[in-house]
């Protein structure tokens, strides 16, 4: 062999190996990602624990199960759904629901918590956006380290996506990764793909349960004109506009809109459509999801300040009120989600007195001037029996 050659040779057995490492280090990082868990300690109150493959058995064993927590008072009353973890690229939604779930008292009724709805998604971060796969939360007790996912499932759990996705039953085409869009999937159906059938347990949940109120918390784009919005079916219209009035004036700026009756598979029409409960959807703003930020950090994440969207705001290009010096940081948008919903549920008891539900948990006030690791419990110190793996 000659020398020429000899090269050649030596220079593809080291780029290969160069290749081989990096291919390793980067199946470490999705492994990883995949399998890490978040955990979280139930507040005392806890009453069940149930898994969502109880009410559709095809989910056992998938990375569609996710953990249903019941708190019951014991009082007779109405009951409440609210559901985080929607879009996981969304956290802010997810540690509002860890924030309920740790801190929640009820006095009358129930309350029902999915703080991961589409658990598959957790497992996977948003391919080629160069979205940082964890973020962090400070405690008095130490570092929590929370995931970043997707907004759709892992396409590991749903393989192969469709040309385009026919939403049952009413046969509008959508995107094809929508097969695994968790608020695209309603009402599902028991023997559809992973996320209509995760779809169809969280119907049968607000059915079989009978759910007076479901919540659905979400987080939106500065720049996209549905953010600091209630979205609310037919039937939830009239208290979903009183508690966006009630919070503008009161606490922070909230809009209202009635859910479009011909945008189908999304939580706010089709639980309403598809069930007797009171459906609404909840948008916080985060800058994270807007496609004209800078680099996208646990920062970026946590903080919610951007000198693009500043220079956005400033010529009137977002939706929200929004500048550099304050952004809109995690704890804003955890508190405006768990206001939020305590105002919607107020209002569903002034008008619906045999639906009252007497709950509560941090507010927007406190969120503001604790932060969400305040709320946030140790799970070495916590009464085993209410720790809980996600």
């Amino acid at each position: 062999m000659s020398l020429k050659m000899e090269k050649s040779l030596l220079v593809k057995i080291i780029a290969l190996v160069c290749a081989l490492v990096l291919a390793c280090l980067a199946g470490i990082e999705f492994y990883d990602h995949r399998h890490t868990k978040e955990t979280v300690v139930a507040a005392e109150g806890l009453t069940e624990m149930h898994m969502l493959s109880e009410w559709v058995p095809s989910l056992k064993g998938t990375f569609g199960d996710t953990p249903v927590f019941f708190f019951d008072s014991g009082v007779e009353g109405g009951t409440i759904l609210y559901v985080g973890g929607t879009h996981p690229y969304e956290p802010a939604a997810s540690l509002s629901a860890y924030v309920l779930l740790e801190n929640i008292k009820v006095e009358k009724g129930r309350a029902i918590v999915i703080p991961q709805a589409n658990r598959s998604a957790t497992t996977t971060g948003m391919l080629g956006n160069a979205y940082p796969n964890f973020y962090e939360v400070e405690t008095d007790w130490g570092t929590v380290k929370l995931k970043n996912g997707d907004r759709w499932a892992n396409p590991l759990d749903s393989w192969p996506d469709p040309f385009t996705y026919v939403h049952y039953p009413s046969n509008l085409s959508l995107t094809y990764q929508d097969i695994r869009n968790v608020n695209r999937c309603y009402p599902g159906r028991p023997d559809g793909s992973l996320i209509e059938r995760v779809c169809f347990g969280i119907m049968e949940i607000i059915r079989n349960e009978k759910v007076d109120m479901a919540i659905d918390a979400h987080e939106a784009a500065v720049m996209y004109p549905v953010v600091e919005t209630y979205v609310a079916h037919d039937r939830a219209l009239d208290m979903a506009m009183m508690a966006s009035m009630s919070l503008s004036a009161e606490k922070f700026y909230m809009k209202c809109e009635a859910s479009p009756k011909n945008l189908r598979g999304l939580s706010h029409r089709e639980w309403g459509d598809f069930s007797d409960t009171l459906a609404v959807l909840m948008e916080t703003p985060q800058p994270f999801t807007d496609w004209i930020v800078g680099p996208m950090t646990p920062t970026l994440q946590t903080e919610g300040k951007d000198e693009f969207l500043d220079t956005a705001a400033k010529h009137g290009l977002t939706y929200v009120d929004y500048n550099d010096d304050f952004g809109s940081p995690i704890r804003y948008r955890v508190g405006r989600h768990l206001s939020g919903a305590q105002e919607v549920i107020s209002w569903m008891n002034q008008m619906m007195p045999e639906k009252e539900v007497l709950v509560s948990w941090p507010t927007y006030e406190e969120l503001m001037e604790k932060d969400c690791g305040y709320f946030l419990h140790d799970p070495a110190k916590a009464d085993p029996s209410r720790v809980f793996e996600i």
